[in-house]
This record gives C-alpha cells, sequence and structure tokens, in this order.
C-alpha cells in the first residue's frame, strides 16, 4: 500500500514545466497567449485612429452625401450608372476604412509578437483522429477551461453593457438636441457620444486583457506541469541513460589506453618504481624542445608498460622519487616541466650510454 501510494505521487504533476518542455510546447504552437489583450489592443488602436481622422472622415461623408443626394438621385436606372454608383461607393468605403484597417493589422500583429514573439508551426491545424472522439469533445466542452471562459465572456459583456448603458443614459439630453442642428453638428454630436463610448470600453477591454494575461500564464504553466517521473525520463532522453553514458566512458577509456599503448614502443626509457610506476618517455633533440610522456600508468598498468618495453627492447631505468613525481605532475603527450629536466636528462644520458655500448 504505501508502495503504491509513493508510485501515485511520483506520477503526480507537481514539478514545474522544463526548458526543454517549454520549448517542445512551442514548437507544437502552445505558448501562454490571450487573445483578449490582442482583441483590446486592436479596438483601442482603431478609436484612437477614428478620433485622429475624425475631421477626415466628417468632411468625407459630408462631401459624398451631398454628391449624392445633388446626383445621384437625378440619374437614371441603367446598367452602367448602376455599375458606376456600385464602383463609387465600393471606392469610398475602401478610402475611409483603410486607414483603421492597416493600424488594426498593425497592431494585432503586435500585440502576438509582444506575447509570443516568432512563431510558425502548422501543428495546431494538423488533422488528429483524437478530435473526432465524442468522448474528448465532451469533455473539452465541460472542462475547467471552458467553464472560466465562459465565466471570462458573461463578465465582460456585463461589464460593457453597463458601461455602454450609463454612457447613453448621460447623453440624453445632447441626443435630443440633435433634431434641432445641422448635418455636421449632428455628426460631430454622434461621433463625439460614440468616441467615449468606444474609449471607455476599450480602455475596460484593456484592463480585463491583462489579468486575462496573467491568467493564461498560470493555465498554461500548469498545463504543462510535470511529475518527477516525467524529468527522469527527459533528464535520460537528454543528457543519455546513466548506464549507457557508463559503457561509452569505458569505451573511450580503452581506446585511450590503446593508442597509450601502441606509443610505448616509441619510447627512449621506461622510468619505473620499480613495481609500482611506469612513465614512458620519449625525446628528439631536432623535433622536441623537451622530452614528452608517451605513456604512464600504475600497479597493473605499469607492468603492461613494461611487459611491452621489454618486448620491444626499451630500456627501463629505476628511479623511485622521479617516476613518482612524473607520474603526479605530467600529463600523458605533456612536455617535461622546466624542474624536471636535470633529473630526466640524467637519465636519458644513462640510456644513450648504454645504447652506445650496445
Amino acid at each position: 500500500m504505501i508502495q503504491w501510494n509513493l508510485q501515485q505521487f511520483a506520477g503526480e504533476k507537481t514539478e514545474k514545466p522544463t526548458p526543454q518542455k517549454l520549448l517542445e510546447a512551442r514548437r507544437k504552437g502552445q505558448v501562454a497567449k490571450s487573445p483578449e489583450l490582442a482583441s483590446a489592443m486592436v479596438v483601442l488602436g482603431a478609436v484612437l485612429t477614428m478620433k485622429l481622422l475624425a475631421g477626415f472622415y466628417i468632411d468625407n461623408l459630408i462631401h459624398y452625401m451631398q454628391v449624392g443626394f445633388s446626383q445621384n438621385l437625378s440619374l437614371s436606372l441603367t446598367d452602367g450608372n448602376a455599375r458606376n454608383l456600385f464602383m463609387s461607393v465600393l471606392l469610398f468605403a475602401a478610402k475611409i476604412s483603410l486607414p483603421v484597417v492597416g493600424v488594426v493589422f498593425v497592431v494585432g500583429f503586435a500585440a502576438s509578437w509582444l506575447q509570443v514573439g516568432g512563431i510558425f508551426t502548422v501543428e495546431p491545424i494538423t488533422p488528429k483522429l483524437e478530435k473526432l472522439n465524442p468522448i474528448t469533445g465532451f469533455k473539452r466542452i465541460f472542462s475547467q477551461r471552458t467553464l472560466v471562459e465562459l465565466i471570462k465572456s458573461l463578465i465582460k459583456i456585463t461589464m460593457i453593457g453597463y458601461l455602454v448603458y450609463n454612457e447613453i443614459i448621460g447623453e440624453l439630453g445632447r441626443m435630443s438636441d440633435l433634431i434641432r442642428m445641422e448635418t455636421a453638428g449632428i455628426m460631430a454630436t454622434i461621433g463625439d457620444i460614440a468616441y467615449a463610448v468606444l474609449w471607455k470600453s476599450a480602455l475596460l477591454l484593456l484592463l480585463l486583457a491583462l489579468f486575462d494575461t496573467l491568467y493564461q500564464r498560470y493555465d498554461h504553466e500548469k498545463s504543462l506541469r510535470m511529475s518527477k517521473e516525467e524529468i527522469k525520463e527527459e533528464y535520460k532522453r537528454t543528457e543519455g541513460n546513466p548506464t549507457i553514458k557508463g559503457k561509452i566512458k569505458e569505451r573511450q577509456r580503452a581506446m585511450a589506453m590503446r593508442r597509450m599503448m601502441q606509443e610505448v614502443p616509441k619510447a627512449d626509457v621506461i622510468i619505473t618504481n620499480p613495481t609500482h610506476y611506469a612513465i614512458a618517455i620519449q625525446y628528439d633533440a631536432e623535433s622536441m624542445e623537451a622530452p614528452v610522456v608517451l605513456a604512464k600508468g600504475v600497479d597493473e598498468l605499469a607492468q603492461r608498460i613494461k611487459q611491452i618495453a621489454r618486448e620491444n627492447g626499451v630500456i627501463l631505468v629505476e628511479n623511485k622519487p622521479l617516476a613518482q613525481t612524473l607520474y603526479r605532475m605530467v600529463e600523458i603527450g605533456a612536455a617535461i616541466p622546466q624542474e624536471l629536466f636535470q633529473a630526466v636528462a640524467e637519465v636519458l644520458a644513462y640510456v644513450y650510454k648504454l645504447k652506445r655500448k650496445v
């Protein structure tokens, strides 16, 4: 029973997602993104654009209405006139809408970029059979996330509706005066009222979007939480299985050992302990500035070095303190340090003397 509880606890998703987990989710398009923030920024950008271009819109609307009432009403209904009228309406609509559309596009793109940066993936739209499962779809409909989205929508609709209602009630006096105004005054008044409603609504949407952004980040992190077992498995995948890594290191050591043993026959002398240490030294006055350690070993490895040396006619010289010092201070393939030059030179001189006698 205790073991089962431990296994259950290990399977609980209580740990924060690792950087690797976050990266994999991002590749699949799973990022902490609030659609509410993008919508709020788009609405705010559109409202500010219309406010800045209010004079442009009023002048063009008045001009278009004047032309429409003075010229278009007197036209006969023919295919050519209908086509021309349709094109003029289309061009007028494009003229007054393009500035807002351009701002909306730029602001929407900037809002998405600021939240998640540059990301391109087709994973979310890739057809998957599990999406056709009615049980899975039923669970999504009645999931916690769906309930939260419903509550958010209800709160947003209620708050925006209340704001619009209060604004209209407060402007009833001005709206009743519209029947006594000229066209320019009517349009200016309606524009002011509409701007006030839209501006306050946009600010309210932005405030709600900021809270939604915090929630989306929390929900995203929660959905990617991992169990301790998952973290261990990910470590094995990314860093490698410890058993396999151990075997790889063991094989690398064996290869290095073989390479080192292949260098022993090239040595000029083997300095020994005599039983525990063996250091293979090579020196070529024409190509080397100092003697070099080709191989070194202790105990069994030292015995193998000495055996290979005997088989290849390399001289062994016993010098206990020098052998121990060389083993501790000099790595394989490294040159002899200056403080050991004199001691090694004496050994080499002795070896060269023996070789001349032979």
